[in-house]
């Protein structure tokens, strides 16, 4: 059987995914705490390739928690459709795990490309990811709550995918060093700007080619130096609307 090229886009098995689709299981590609991301290429045809976030169901909760976040993330990303946020292609219940199938972007991730990053590379990155952003918050109303270089993937097109929707709209989550320092006291914060803010240290993290060393990073913008070795416009937009501390963060105007 192939995947389907229209809806159902959800669906339950009796058998195993990988088994009914005709898809062999290749490497992990990534892990975190809503599952485990395994690359599927197709049986049939060796150049159909599929990355597929694999949740048990055999845990001691009986699968309770990674039900729910399955339920979430399907949801967010059936509805979804934009040329720089991951493409869904099928999700599947299966007896002992669900299955999210979606698009698989050949190029690696954007942590793979910040040591090669170039100013022209980082200009084009962050204004096509600022446009994944402003999607996702001002016209889908979703939170993505995890923007970070190990959940942007490169594309065939070398284009940025924004991917892992398994926490969005849960406010307190994310990884640490990319959260917004309002999350931290517990304070009202506007949803949409925890996503600017991560955003924001994506800028940082091209344009120094580096993850961030610091769960503070805003403070680099006390660093008179370290601004003025930032190329331009990027450095503008890290000193003026992207990092700001708390609770002054607003969006960035490149439209």
């Amino acid at each position: 059987m192939e995947l389907p090229v229209v809806k159902p886009s959800l669906v339950t098995l009796a058998g195993d995914f990988f088994t009914t689709y005709r898809f062999s299981i290749g490497p992990v590609l990534g892990s975190g705490m809503s599952g485990e991301v395994v690359l599927a290429t197709s049986l049939l045809s060796s150049k159909h390739k599929r990355a597929v976030k694999i949740l048990s169901l055999l845990t001691a909760d009986g699968g309770a928690r990674n039900k729910k976040l399955f339920d979430r993330e399907v949801s967010i990303l059936r509805g979804l459709s934009h040329p720089h946020v991951i493409k869904h292609s099928i999700s599947v219940r299966c007896p002992e795990y669900l299955a999210i199938c979606t698009h698989y972007c050949p190029n690696g991730t954007l942590t793979s490309k910040l040591d090669t990053m170039t100013p022209e590379l980082c200009n084009k990155y962050f204004i096509q990811l600022t446009c994944a952003v402003r999607y996702l918050n001002d016209i889908q109303r979703i939170i993505h709550c995890d923007i970070k270089p190990d959940n942007i993937f490169i594309n065939e097109n070398n284009d940025p995918v924004l991917g892992d929707f398994g926490i969005s709209m849960s406010t307190f989550g994310g990884t640490k060093r990319y959260r917004a320092p309002e999350l931290k006291c517990r304070m009202f914060v506007d949803p949409c700007k925890v996503d600017v803010y991560s955003l924001g240290v994506v800028l940082w993290c091209m344009m120094f080619q580096s993850k961030p060393t610091s769960d503070t990073v805003y403070e680099c913008l006390d660093d008179v130096d370290m601004l003025m070795a930032a190329p331009e416009p990027q450095g503008w937009c890290l000193a003026n609307s992207s990092l700001q501390k708390p609770v002054t963060l607003c969006w960035i105007s490149l439209f």
